[in-house]
């Protein structure tokens, strides 16, 4: 593959486009598939204009390649902390990484679009926020939940289903759910990263169903984390699938000795949380 078709679907990938929406007219979809592939050259003409139908700079595009990657780290360890802040309701912590977000320079597509889900997310990470949303906000948070179809933003668009998992009907989402633990079978080919994000959506799935009064829909979630890998990094999502499944399976005292282990180990805020959205244990 050539240097600028490789490129182009680099950019094509994080601006969660098709290959005919990245053409946008100005050549042939069959033309420019060939282009990405390498099978093809494009003409300094066409894309120049392939960049301005997508709002992007030369120089943007022909950006430090070592600088795009630095950002890139940056953005999954500040995601990860992203997350930790939105499960625990800290608006201040939620807020100031969003700051961090957007001082990342440059501004890629890539960087913007993590901006626009983490506001998102801020935006609808409780209750009351999400009740407030009409169906035709939620109808363009599923549109932007889905735009993202390529490996690299796989995990962009599986952590945003999991913060707002709560637009979905349960059966909807039951069926999302499904769709997910077919395709993500192999966990030896999924990263640290990936691995967090689909056991996230899992256990976000499993309090959802619950809450709904459908604890009989948890089964293949709840079997999905019990087959995850036993790494550290997911020691905290298989405490509460154990918690869960003891809570469906009325073993209350077992779950609430759970409770109380998650307490000591300083998870009091995720703790409070579970009791007081789902239980009173």
């Amino acid at each position: 593959m050539n240097y600028i078709g490789k490129k182009l679907k680099s950019l094509r990938q994080e601006l969660g486009l098709t290959q005919t929406e990245m053409a946008a007219g100005v050549i042939s979809v069959s033309f420019y598939s060939k282009v990405e592939r390498g099978l093809n050259d494009i003409g300094v003409n066409d894309f120049l204009d392939i960049l301005q139908k997508h709002n992007v700079s030369p120089q943007n595009f022909f950006g430090d390649y070592k600088l795009e990657k630095d950002n890139k780290r940056k953005v999954i360890s500040l995601m990860n902390s992203f997350l930790k802040a939105a499960y625990a309701n800290d608006d201040y912590e939620i807020n100031s990484i969003i700051k961090l977000f957007e001082k990342i320079q440059p501004q890629t597509p890539f960087i913007k679009y993590t901006v626009l889900a983490t506001k998102l997310i801020a935006n609808t990470h409780d209750d009351k926020a999400l009740k407030r949303l009409s169906n035709a906000e939620k109808s363009k948070i599923k549109k932007l939940i889905f735009r993202k179809d390529t490996d690299e933003n796989e995990y962009y668009r599986i952590i945003l289903m999991a913060n707002l998992i709560q637009i979905y009907n349960v059966d909807d989402a039951s069926f999302l759910i499904r769709n997910m633990i077919r395709k993500f079978q192999n966990f030896n080919k999924m990263d640290r990263k990936m691995l967090s994000a689909i056991s996230a959506l899992m256990i976000n799935y499993i309090d959802w169903c619950i809450k709904k009064g459908r604890k009989e829909l948890c089964h293949d979630a709840l079997l999905y984390i019990e087959k995850l890998p036993s790494n550290i990094e997911l020691a905290f999502i298989k405490i509460l699938g154990k918690f869960y499944e003891d809570l469906i399976a009325g073993k209350r005292k077992e779950a609430k000795q759970i409770l109380n282990i998650l307490t000591k180990s300083g998870y009091e805020v995720n703790v409070k949380r579970i009791v007081k959205i789902n239980f009173q244990i």
